[in-house]
C-alpha cells in the first residue's frame, strides 16, 4: 500500500509537469506554479529541500524578471513552500 505522501509526490508532480514554469533561486531552476497577484503574493512554489530553502531578502527570477522574497510560508501540514514576492 502507498504512503500518502508518495500520493501526494505524485500528484504535485503531475501538476508542475502541466502548469508549471521554472524559476531560478541560488542559481538553480525549480519548479514552481504562479499565482495571480493578491495583496502581497505574487508566487506560490514547491520543491525545495528543507536545508536549502530560500530567505526573505533574497531574489528568484521568474520568466527573466527578478523578485526579491519578502516573506516565506511554510506549513508543516503542507508540502508546499510559498514565497510572498515583490518585483525588484
Amino acid at each position: 500500500m502507498p504512503y500518502r505522501h508518495d500520493e501526494l509526490d505524485a500528484d504535485l508532480a503531475a501538476i508542475l509537469a502541466e502548469v508549471g514554469i521554472s524559476i531560478t533561486w541560488n542559481g538553480t531552476d525549480f519548479p514552481a506554479i504562479v499565482a495571480d497577484p493578491q495583496v502581497q503574493l505574487d508566487l506560490q512554489s514547491g520543491g525545495f529541500l528543507p536545508v536549502s530553502w530560500p530567505k526573505t531578502r533574497q531574489t528568484v527570477v521568474i520568466q527573466g524578471e527578478t523578485y526579491a522574497i519578502k516573506g516565506i510560508t511554510d506549513r508543516p501540514s503542507s508540502p508546499l513552500l510559498i514565497l510572498h514576492v515583490a518585483r525588484s
